[in-house]
């Protein structure tokens, strides 16, 4: 799972590191070299766009595209002609089980379609009348999925009762078969008997066993009694099982065995050990009692009632007023209540599951689309690609781009208040701001001058639709490569984020070059 993980993380970063170097660079360099050559602006926002695309397709649509080409290889899996088939189809299906572990997936995700696609290659096994080591290992995992399917247990059974020696992983997968059926298989049950006598494995796992053979009579009670109830009466076992075994193993024993067996049975329905668990058993355990001699019952009595605690636990009071609130801490806790930000959390998730869903749609329905494309003459490729790249050529070639920019964002060159004529000159100032209200036009100069930038002035301006522009400009300077330089040195140092150049009109005696 970690390298499922490890593997998901990295293949979608480095994929998401590629697409923002190449995309980034391509994006910028159109922008800053044939859409806009000569405009200085902040880019800042292009760059966050262009790595916010990256990312969505480096992790959302490349794993769209892996679940899209999982599912169109699962779905021509699905109608198999069984008279042609040949060993292809069982190369397309291993290939497929490796694909749910690639790095399009999740181990979650992964895990699921796996899930899915094991059912289907198992069907398609079980039609062939496979039954190598591949086979069977299908089998057995479609079998674990859903204990349900009889014709894969049928198989995994035919093959394991057929095999001398089983291993610890196999007699485990035979007991959870026994014990889904409820152990009702009469022949499964005896040849498990077999087993565990044959090995003598005296555990957790052969005691059920044991004792539904001996319930089901099955033929081998002797060797069952045998080699059992030494073991329990030696460990003077009184629980749910050995009880059990003692009622059904009673008619069976010697005299001696059996008085100690009736004895415990007896002890056990005194303190009323299974009343609540299991009444059957203890109805049956009250017929042993009775069948006893009135000392004997008396003295078990006795016994049972200085053990018994029952009646002085009826008069604690367990809980207290302060107890209530850590109980449904606790009950948070265990999950048996659903805290604040687990239902908050549902919310989102089933939010978030809904929108990608339909990204999941639009995306595939774009797949599908390349893969109809893909299926074209060379002819018709050849008119789509020319269509493609013309537009591509268009649009970076004969498109005005600084035409489509707002007028307030290109550089504006004012011409003086006609006066007397006087002689002007041309001249170059650094425009960094452009805001609506004498306010925030204060507040941008008040900043700028706190980082010591000299001679800020602030130019008012009637806007088009109404109301004036408040444009923020710093300096005068009769070379706009001076300009450039000092607009270049106040960027380095942080003080302005953005300018444009604008070249005026204006009379100018002797202005000084700003250097900070």
């Amino acid at each position: 799972m970690f390298y499922q993980s490890f593997k998901y993380f990295l293949v979608r970063t480095g994929l998401t590191l590629f697409l923002i170097m190449i995309l980034g660079y391509l994006s910028l360099y159109f922008v800053h070299e044939v859409a806009l050559p000569n405009v200085y602006f902040n880019d800042l926002w292009i760059q966050w766009a262009v790595v916010s695309i990256c990312l969505f397709f480096g992790f959302v649509v490349y794993g769209i595209f892996g679940e899209h080409r999982f599912l169109s290889a699962l779905s021509s899996l699905k109608h198999i002609d069984l008279k042609t088939v040949g060993p292809e189809i069982r190369e397309q299906f291993q290939k497929l089980v490796e694909f749910t572990g690639s790095s399009y997936f999740l181990p979650g995700k992964g895990h699921q379609l796996r899930e899915q696609l094991i059912q289907d290659y198992a069907e398609f096994l079980m039609s062939t009348g496979s039954e190598d080591p591949e086979a069977l290992n299908v089998f057995l995992k479609a079998f674990l999925q859903d204990t349900q399917q009889i014709r894969f247990r049928n198989v995994l059974v035919s093959a394991l009762t057929r095999k001398g020696e089983l291993t610890d992983q196999e007699i485990d997968l035979m007991l959870v078969i026994m014990k889904t059926e409820g152990y009702e298989d009469r022949e499964l049950l005896n040849h498990m008997v077999t087993v565990f006598l044959r090995q003598e494995w005296f555990t957790n796992k052969s005691e059920p066993i044991f004792l539904k053979a001996l319930q089901l009579k099955t033929g081998q009670e002797d060797k069952i009694i045998s080699f059992m109830l030494p073991h329990l009466l030696d460990k003077k076992r009184t629980d749910y099982l050995a009880v059990n075994f003692y009622l059904e193993s009673l008619s069976s024993l010697s005299e001696d065995q059996r008085g100690i067996s009736a004895f415990i049975v007896s002890a056990s329905y005194c303190e009323e050990r299974f009343k609540v668990l299991d009444p059957d058993l203890h109805a049956r355990c009250k017929q042993v009692f009775d069948s006893l001699e009135t000392q004997t019952k008396e003295r078990l009595l006795r016994m049972a009632k200085d053990t018994k605690v029952s009646e002085q636990w009826k008069r604690v009071k367990l809980f207290h007023s302060d107890d209530k609130q850590a109980l449904e801490r606790l009950k948070v806790y265990t999950g048996l209540s659903p805290t604040f930000w687990q239902v908050a959390g549902k919310k989102v998730s089933e939010l978030g599951g809904g929108v990608f869903n339909l990204i999941k749609k639009v995306v595939f329905k774009m797949f599908d689309g390349l893969n109809i494309m893909g299926g074209m003459s060379t002819a018709t490729k050849l008119v789509v690609a020319g269509l493609i790249f013309g537009g591509m050529y268009y649009a970076a070639v004969v498109v005005d781009w600084r035409a489509l920019i707002p007028a307030s964002s290109q550089p504006v060159s004012m011409a003086p208040t006609e006066q007397v004529a006087v002689p002007t000159v041309k001249i170059f100032t650094l425009q960094v701001a452009a805001v609506k209200s004498k306010s925030q036009a204060d507040v941008t100069v008040r900043k700028l001058k706190k980082k010591k930038v000299q001679d800020v002035y602030v130019v008012k301006i009637p806007r088009t639709e109404g109301g004036f522009w408040y444009k923020v400009r710093v300096g005068k300077f009769r070379e706009r490569d001076t300009a450039e330089k000092v607009a270049v040195i106040l960027m380095n140092q942080k003080k302005i984020r953005s300018y444009f150049i604008i070249a005026l009109d204006e009379q100018l005696p002797a202005p000084k070059p700003q250097t900070q």
